[in-house]
């Protein structure tokens, strides 16, 4: 199910707000962000380093890798009103990790480091056609490891090339 089904289900026949289309987009990022943590369990990283795998920082870096993808794809469909979505969804997010027990401190750099990734993974986008680039700096990042995988580097590259591709699809 994309974030505007979520939205039309709501308010079929009026137009919606930045809120609301930020309230669905962060609904979707946190889904995928708990199924990509559990694929990650699934491939061994909590067995191989339980304590990153349970980090507030392998959550924050997880749910920053998941947003970047809803950007690309909403900075295209939200038309003029995407720095009002970006703004709503970052107070929705900054609730939703709050509320799932994120401590404090790994929030207060939440903006800025959102913003780094962000410069980080379009870049590795500009890299080459391949998602790969992309796929092994998110891994680095969510492990807080320096040497990327080859398994979770392919992993997340075709996370990554799913999500795109099923939202240029649907444009």
């Amino acid at each position: 199910m994309a974030w505007w089904d979520l939205i039309r289900r709501r308010r079929p026949a009026s137009r919606v707000t930045a809120v609301e289309v930020a309230a669905a987009l962060a609904e979707v990022i946190v889904q995928n962000t708990n199924t990509l943590r559990a694929r990650i369990e699934v491939e061994g990283f909590t067995r191989m380093d339980p304590v990153r795998a349970g980090s507030d920082e392998c959550l924050l870096e997880c749910m920053i890798f998941e947003w970047f993808l809803r950007d690309v794809m909403a900075s295209a469909r939200a038309e003029g009103h995407a720095e009002a979505v970006r703004r709503a969804l970052a107070g929705r997010l900054l609730v939703d990790l709050l509320r799932s027990g994120c401590s404090v401190p790994e929030l207060d750099y939440l903006d800025r480091r959102q913003h780094d990734r962000f410069e980080e993974y379009e870049q590795a986008l500009d890299i080459s056609a391949s998602l790969q680039p992309l796929g092994a700096l998110a891994w680095r990042r969510i492990s807080g490891d320096g040497q990327p995988s080859e398994r979770m580097t392919m992993l997340l590259a075709i996370r990554a090339r799913a999500e795109l591709t099923h939202s240029l699809a649907l444009e």
